[in-house]
C-alpha cells in the first residue's frame, strides 16, 4: 500500500509508520522537523518496507497547494491516509485565551482539513478503494476539566470525519479514530491520573487491526470507552463529579501557591542580608 501518515516523527504516528514499513507498505511520513522525520526513516532500515520524510505543516493553509504537488511527486497515489498531527494544551485559571483555543483548533481541526485537501487527488488515483482516517480523542465524548480547547477541537475532528464518510464515502472509506490515553511528547506533560495508559505502540497495533475492519469510528480502550458512554448516560452526576475534582484541584494549586510565598520572603531576605 501507499500510506500518508501526518505528526510521524514521535508518538502514534511514528508507531504506526514503522509497523507499516515492517509490512512492506509505502509510507510517507510528515511533520514540520525533518529532523525527527529523517531519524524516523533510519529507524526503518533493514525493513521490507520503505519510509519517505516530507514536511509539512498542518495548520499552514497556504502550504497545501506546494504540499499537494510535493507528495504527487513521492508517490503515484494513496491507499490510506492517517491524519494523526495534533496539538494539546489546557485551559488555565478562570479565563479563555483565544489565541490558546485558535493554536489547539489550527492543529487538531483545520489541520485534518488541510490534509484531506492535500490528500484527496491522490485518494481517487488509488487502484483499489481507498480509506482516510483521522485521529481524534474519547476525550471528545464528554466534558473534561480544563479541556474547553483540547476536547472541543476533538469533537469537531470526530464531526468533520463523520460528514466526510457522508459527502466522500462514494470512493473513500472514512474512519474516526478515538483513542484513550497514550504514551506520548503530548501527554508527558499531563498532571492528572491517565486511566488504561498505554504505549504508543500498543495503540499503534490497535489502529492497525482495527482499520483492516473499515469501520466508521474506532474506539479503544474498551473499558474505557464503555466507562465514558455510560458517563453520558447519567445525567448530571458526571458534571458533578467533575466540578468536585476540578475544585480539589483548584484548593491544591492555591495551597501550593501559598507554601511558595513564605520561600519567596526568605529568599529575598537573605539577598539583601548577602
Amino acid at each position: 500500500m501507499q500510506i500518508w501518515i501526518t505528526g510521524a516523527g514521535s508518538g502514534i504516528g511514528k508507531a504506526l509508520a514503522l509497523r507499516y514499513a515492517a509490512g512492506g507498505h509505502s509510507v510517507v511520513v510528515s511533520g514540520r522537523t525533518l529532523d525527527k522525520l529523517e531519524a524516523v526513516r533510519d529507524e526503518a532500515e533493514g525493513l521490507s518496507g520503505r519510509i519517505i520524510p516530507m514536511t509539512f505543516d498542518v495548520t499552514d493553509d497556504d502550504a497545501v497547494p506546494a504540499s499537494s504537488e510535493q507528495l504527487a511527486g513521492l508517490t503515484p497515489h494513496l491507499d490510506l491516509v492517517i491524519m494523526n498531527a495534533g496539538a494539546c494544551e489546557y485551559t488555565k485559571g478562570q479565563t479563555l485565551d483565544p489565541a490558546m483555543f485558535r493554536r489547539v483548533m489550527d492543529a487538531n481541526f483545520f489541520g485534518m482539513i488541510n490534509t484531506t485537501n492535500v490528500a484527496l487527488p491522490l485518494l481517487r488515483q488509488a487502484p483499489d478503494r481507498p480509506m482516510l482516517a483521522g485521529v481524534c480523542s474519547l476525550a471528545g465524548f464528554i466534558g473534561f476539566p480544563r479541556a474547553e480547547a483540547y476536547a472541543a477541537s476533538k469533537a469537531a475532528s470526530r464531526y468533520l470525519m463523520h460528514s466526510l464518510h457522508i459527502d466522500f464515502g462514494d470512493f473513500v472509506d472514512v474512519c474516526a479514530i478515538n483513542p484513550g490515553f497514550v504514551e506520548t511528547p503530548m501527554t508527558e506533560r499531563n498532571d492528572f491520573p491517565m486511566p488504561f495508559l498505554m504505549t504508543a505502540d500498543e495503540a499503534a497495533g490497535r489502529i492497525q487491526t482495527g482499520l483492516q475492519k473499515r469501520p466508521r469510528e474506532l474506539n479503544f480502550p474498551r473499558r474505557l470507552t464503555f466507562a465514558l458512554r455510560l458517563a453520558q448516560l447519567s445525567g448530571g452526576l458526571w458534571y458533578t463529579l467533575m466540578r468536585r475534582q476540578r475544585e480539589k484541584s483548584l484548593q491544591r494549586e492555591k495551597s501550593l501557591q501559598r507554601d511558595k510565598e513564605p520561600r519567596k520572603r526568605d529568599n529575598k531576605e537573605q539577598n539583601k542580608s548577602a
